[in-house]
């Protein structure tokens, strides 16, 4: 709602109101929906210090994307993860990996994007940038029962590292990619600069 206000020539103010829609971010929350975001207690990811290392490291050395299934613990509403299983791969390239599913035990679905140079016409000037859920991606997430998705940019100056819980990709699922949201990713120290892991 927007309120104005204009001086009228007698010296009285007039509040005019406008009712504006919000600009939509994501599309109205469905029955399914609200189910979803009900039955998903997990809310927070926590990617244990030698297991981001981990990550970090195969992403710098990877030409083609891989999916990793990571394993961990819950605790209330939080997930921690300290391990991966790769599954088998049907198909990898540099710009599109098909997995076999991963296990029941999987708390997350880790994949990378190897960082090859800005994309204009994508609107990728950053590393930061092709941190994104593309597509085909959004469709796996939310054809999955997995509660979240990791991406990792790889073969840049510096790690970057992003995660949505599966529900805000359901919500968002009409979109034709997803961007990482503000606080849900990290820009990491170069590997060069640290030897082991934290």
């Amino acid at each position: 709602m927007t309120v104005h206000r204009a001086p009228l020539a007698c010296g009285v103010l007039l509040f005019v109101v406008a009712i504006v829609p919000p600009a939509r971010s994501q599309a109205p929350l469905t029955h399914y929906d609200s189910i979803l975001l009900a039955t998903q207690p997990t809310n927070l990811l926590v990617i244990e210090p030698s297991l981001q290392h981990r990550l970090n490291l195969l992403a710098a050395g990877l030409d083609r994307e891989v999916v990793l299934c990571l394993q961990g613990s819950v605790s209330g509403d939080t997930a921690v993860v300290a391990d991966f299983v790769m599954p088998d791969l049907v198909r990898s390239m540099a710009d599109a990996v098909a997995p076999l599913p991963c296990g029941s035990g999987t708390l997350a679905v880790w994949h990378n994007h190897p960082w090859t140079g800005p994309d204009t016409a994508f609107g990728i000037r950053v590393p930061a940038d092709f941190c994104s859920l593309s597509e085909p991606d959004i469709r796996t997430v939310v054809a999955d029962s997995i509660p979240f998705a990791v991406v990792s940019v790889g073969r840049a100056g510096r790690p970057v590292v992003c995660w949505w819980r599966r529900a805000q990709v359901v919500i968002n699922r009409r979109v034709k990619y997803l961007p990482r949201f503000p606080r849900q990713w990290r820009e990491l120290p170069s590997l060069m600069s640290n030897a082991t892991p934290p």
